[in-house]
């Protein structure tokens, strides 16, 4: 009788360090992934979106449209000022930005949050990236192109279509293939 209860207070002890472990390797998944967790698909941006239709300051002063992307391959990424992977993403992004520049294409990054412009983010997106687009908080340009979650990116071919998309540091890395 003894050994029954000494290895059901043994299964019990083993349960709760378990649990304690999960808990903790949950918290950390959401410290590097950002504040949320998005599930499969989450961009928000469809394959068969299209650029939609504005016009914005960029941060070198001139004013960008969607025509500024058509005619040619454009990568576009979301970041947030929130979203800690957003730092890691930005190595990520400028090395894809730099393969699409050297074939023709151009890079635009949208960066949301209550004075963008003037953080260490958005400076390194300049060094990376052909364009660069501060937002305030309530987002709205990320929102008219779908972008949920950050870091999202999305691919448009020539015509202005989604020909990829996706979210997070690891879709970057597996899934931002240029064509």
């Amino acid at each position: 009788m003894i050994f029954a209860v000494v290895a059901l207070v043994l299964v019990g002890v083993v349960g709760v360090l378990n649990l304690a472990l999960l808990l903790v390797m949950l918290r950390r998944w959401r410290e590097l992934e950002g504040a949320e967790l998005p599930s499969a698909g989450a961009a928000g941006v469809r394959i068969i979106d299209r650029i939609p239709s504005f016009s914005a300051p960029a941060l070198d002063g001139g004013t960008v449209t969607e025509r500024s992307l058509l005619g040619r391959e454009s990568l576009v990424g979301f970041f947030s000022l929130t979203c800690k992977a957003c730092v890691t993403a930005v190595p990520v992004f400028a090395e894809h930005a730099e393969r699409l520049r050297a074939t023709g294409g151009t890079s635009l990054a949208i960066v949301h949050g209550d004075g963008a412009a003037k953080t260490d983010l958005a400076a390194k997106l300049r060094d990376a990236m052909d364009i660069v687009i501060a937002e305030d908080a309530k987002a709205e340009l990320s929102q008219r192109f779908g972008a949920k979650h950050y870091p999202t990116y999305a691919w448009y071919d020539a015509t202005g279509t989604v020909t990829s998309a996706g979210v997070g540091v690891a879709a970057l890395r597996t899934e931002l293939v240029p064509t």
